[in-house]
């Protein structure tokens, strides 16, 4: 193996790991990917940001920001989001309008005053107030929980996990998934 196949996607799991479960396509390679795709999301986002010691709600939104476009990425299989962001945004809400009732409608506010906002300027924009109470939506106060908002991306994450397990390699979800991971092990590469 060379470096590149030992370089580590998580304490245990290396890149030449998910190349071989690519490769093999069994239901125990399937096992292990959605294992690998939940850690990534749980351990390096969620977890941290769904407990109470975290009092900051434009934390909160910032990192769900970075979890809605990954999590669109690789239900689209698109490498990065670069120059997509709105597109990724907007898919989302639509993809999960049962989750984020009425967020499709301001797909456009919300990736320009909200995600933008916050990860460009540190701040929204157009008087939207980011809270850690109240209704998850609230465009009477231009208001948005972000303690429900991130109970309602761990919801969207599991049933996109879910979605995985119920679907086998080949379907254009299991393809999106793959070409995204293919990405992740070229980004563990020096060029």
């Amino acid at each position: 193996m060379t470096d590149f196949e030992n370089y580590k996607l998580t304490g245990s799991v290396t890149v030449g790991q998910l190349q071989s479960w690519i490769a093999d396509k069994s239901d125990s390679s399937k096992n292990h990917i959605i294992d690998l795709i939940e850690h990534r999301f749980e351990n390096r986002y969620l977890k941290h940001m769904k407990v109470k010691e975290v009092d900051s709600g434009f934390l909160i939104m910032a990192v769900c920001c970075f979890v809605i476009e990954t999590l669109q990425s690789f239900r689209e299989g698109v490498p990065d989001t670069n120059g997509k962001g709105k597109r990724m945004f907007k898919n989302f809400f639509n993809h999960d309008k049962e989750i984020f009732p009425g967020f499709y409608e301001l797909d456009n506010q919300f990736y320009t005053d909200i995600r933008c906002g916050i990860l460009h300027q540190s701040e929204t924009k157009n008087a939207w107030r980011i809270l850690r109470g109240g209704k998850l939506l609230d465009t009477t106060e231009y208001s948005i929980n972000a303690r429900l908002f991130i109970q309602a991306l761990d919801k969207s994450v599991n049933k996109y996990l879910d979605e995985l397990r119920s679907k086998d390699f080949g379907t254009k979800i299991w393809d999106n998934a793959i070409l995204k991971l293919e990405d992740v092990c070229e980004n563990c590469k020096r060029t």
